[in-house]
């Protein structure tokens, strides 16, 4: 039995949010993140990338992180596709695709402020914090708006979109007191944290 339209066009602006993905060619600006305390109490993570070397978070409690995340870098020329896995179990609340790159594995000099400079990205959703995925390889993500991912599922590939030198993984812990709002440009946590003063 077919819906009524205007009950058909009320359920899809009910599930809007639901069926959306930022893919957008945009550059955009989002404000820097504040540090805030660490999480007490996470399970120990899985290795969520391979990486030849890595880039630490950098920031003091209660100002603009100066590096709101942890960098994992992969310059094997000889792999074509390095796997970014899901931290922990959680939801996909936010996607940001559309972001080109110029060169794997050079410094990248199409669009470096698309995504907000975290090219294309993923947020996930779990219980009280978000993890963010930052980077990824154009037209990579494996993943949708609103599914549920267990911990170690390959959710896309290292890339070198956005405000990127070269071809990793930037990975944020971070709180957010409100939603993310799936149908708009890339949006900023209230706070992040040092990932390896949580676990990582």
């Amino acid at each position: 039995m077919r819906l009524p339209l205007y009950l058909f066009l009320i359920s899809l602006f009910i599930n809007s949010d639901k069926l959306c993905e930022y893919d957008s060619t945009e550059e955009e600006v989002s404000p820097v993140q504040i540090t805030g305390k660490k999480i007490s109490g996470l399970l120990p993570p899985i290795e969520i990338t391979n990486y030849d070397e890595r880039v630490e978070f950098q920031g003091s409690l209660g100002t603009p992180a100066f590096h709101e995340g942890i960098d994992y870098i992969n310059e094997d020329k000889s792999i074509l596709d390095v796997p970014v896995l899901s931290a922990y179990d959680g939801k996909i609340v936010y996607i940001r695709s559309g972001c080109p790159e110029s060169d794997p594995l050079k410094e990248n000099e199409s669009l470096r402020e698309c995504g907000a400079g975290w090219g294309n990205h993923i947020v996930i959703k779990h219980n009280e914090f978000f993890t963010r995925y930052a980077h990824l390889k154009p037209e990579s993500i494996m993943v949708k708006i609103g599914q549920q991912v267990k911990r170690s599922r390959v959710i896309g590939y290292m890339g070198n979109s956005g405000r990127s030198d070269k071809r990793h993984l930037h990975f944020e812990i971070g709180f957010f007191s409100g939603d993310f709002r799936p149908c708009d440009s890339s949006q900023s946590f209230d706070f992040v944290v040092d990932p390896l003063e949580s676990g990582f």
